[in-house]
C-alpha cells in the first residue's frame, strides 16, 4: 500500500465580483483568493483492486458519489486510466457551507495525492484544467497560495501573498447554499463593481489597511442580511482592519494586524465556529508520504 497525506487548505475571498453569466449559465468572476492555514486533514491510500472509498468523521458528509473526493478520484482514473482500490480518509475541520471551499479543496487534495502516487502523469496545467470539471475554485485549490481568478475560476494569475496578518474567521449559526446564492443574482444582477486594481496594488505592496478597506464581496449586497453585517461590525469595532464574507457565504473573517488583536475579538464573540488562522505563504500542500 502506497499512502499519502494532506493539508487541504481553505480559502477566503479578498474580492469577489460577478462580471456577468455566460451562454452555458455558469456565472464569470472576478476573484481575489488567498489560502489560510485553516484546513483539512485527507489521507489517499492505493492497493490492488478497484473501487473507491470514502470515509469522513462529519456524519453530514455523504461518503458515497456525491462527496466531490469521490468525483476527484473517479476523474482522475478517467484521465490517466489508474485501476486501483483508492481509500481516502477526511478529517473535517473546515465547516461546511460556509464560502471557505470546504469541499473544493478535498477534491483538490485527492487530485494531487493520486497525481504523486502515480509519479505525476499530470502536468500541473492538466491538473488544474481537469479539476475545473469539479468546480470553480478547485483549480485555485490545486494551485494555492493567492490568485486572481477571471472567467468562471480556470484563469488564475498568480499574486502577492497576504502576509503579516491574522484571520479570525467567524461562522454563524446559519448556512449558504452556493447554487441558491447565484440564484439571487440571476434574478437581480448587480452591476459590476469592476476591476480589484487598488486591491492588487495593496497586496503588492504589503499594506495591509490599504487592503482591510477594499475588501468587496458582491454577495454581500445581493443577501442584504443584517446578521451579516452585525458580524462585519463587530470585527470592525473589535481592532479589525477590514472584514467580509467569504464566498458565497456564511462565514464572515476578519484581517487583524497581530494575533493578539485577533484572540482578543475571538474572545469577545459568541459564534459556534471562530477559528484564528493565518495565510498561507507556502506550498499548496503539506504532505507525508509512506
Amino acid at each position: 500500500m502506497t499512502e499519502i497525506k494532506v493539508k487541504a487548505y481553505a480559502k477566503i475571498n479578498l474580492f469577489l465580483d460577478i462580471t456577468g453569466i455566460l451562454p452555458n449559465g455558469y456565472h464569470s468572476l472576478n476573484n481575489i483568493m488567498q489560502q489560510i492555514e485553516l484546513h483539512d486533514d485527507v489521507k489517499v491510500s492505493l492497493s490492488e483492486g478497484k473501487g473507491i472509498s470514502i470515509a469522513c468523521d462529519n456524519p453530514d458528509i455523504p461518503t458515497d458519489k456525491r462527496n466531490i473526493a469521490y468525483k476527484a478520484a473517479e476523474l482522475f482514473m478517467k484521465e490517466t486510466g489508474l485501476s486501483a482500490e483508492i481509500n481516502i480518509d477526511i478529517r473535517k475541520n473546515i465547516p461546511v457551507m460556509a464560502g471557505l471551499g470546504g469541499s473544493s479543496t478535498d477534491g483538490a487534495a485527492v487530485l494531487t495525492a493520486l497525481n504523486l502516487l502515480c509519479g505525476t502523469p499530470l502536468n500541473q496545467s492538466t491538473l488544474e484544467k481537469a479539476g475545473a470539471a469539479l468546480g470553480a475554485d478547485v483549480p485555485f485549490c490545486i494551485r494555492g497560495n493567492a490568485a486572481f481568478c477571471k472567467g468562471i475560476g480556470e484563469k488564475m494569475t498568480d499574486i502577492t501573498d497576504l502576509e503579516h496578518c491574522s484571520i479570525l474567521i467567524v461562522k454563524p449559526d446559519f448556512s449558504c447554499n452556493t447554487a441558491a446564492a447565484y440564484g439571487l443574482y440571476d434574478k437581480t444582477p448587480v452591476k459590476s463593481k469592476g476591476e480589484p486594481d487598488i486591491l492588487l496594488s495593496a497586496l503588492k505592496e504589503k499594506e495591509l489597511k490599504k487592503i482591510g478597506v477594499n475588501l468587496y464581496n458582491v454577495f454581500e449586497m445581493l443577501y442584504s442580511d443584517d446578521r451579516i453585517g452585525e458580524i462585519k461590525n463587530a470585527l470592525l469595532e473589535l481592532k479589525a482592519v477590514g472584514a467580509a464574507l467569504s464566498g458565497s457565504g456564511s462565514a464572515v473573517y476578519g484581517l487583524f494586524e497581530s494575533e493578539e488583536d485577533a484572540l482578543y475579538a475571538k474572545s469577545k464573540l459568541n459564534y459556534p465556529f471562530m477559528f484564528v488562522t493565518k495565510p498561507v505563504t507556502k506550498p499548496v500542500f503539506s504532505l507525508e508520504k509512506k
